[in-house]
């Protein structure tokens, strides 16, 4: 009789710490993607402000390229005539 007692306790035991093991896992991988989280959080709002305090690209991603002066022709040949 004492030995279905002890074997009822001994299963309860191994239950248990499974279970314990199970939520401590589950916690490690919630403290996991959390951090991650907040990382890639930190990450997106560091850009965003210093792409705000650098004002940013204001022409669309389009590049303008200055147009060179205009050519003219300031010589004059005299001609004897």
């Amino acid at each position: 009789m004492g030995s279905e007692k002890r074997a009822r306790q001994k299963q309860n035991r191994q239950a248990r710490l499974e279970a314990e093991r199970r939520a401590a896992r589950q916690t490690k991988w919630r403290r996991r993607i959390v951090r991650v989280l907040v990382i890639a959080v930190v990450v997106v709002v560091v850009f965003v402000i210093g792409n705000l305090l650098t004002g940013g690209d204001q022409t669309g991603g389009q590049v303008t390229v200055p147009e060179p002066p205009a050519v003219t022709d300031t010589t004059t040949v005299q001609t004897d005539g």
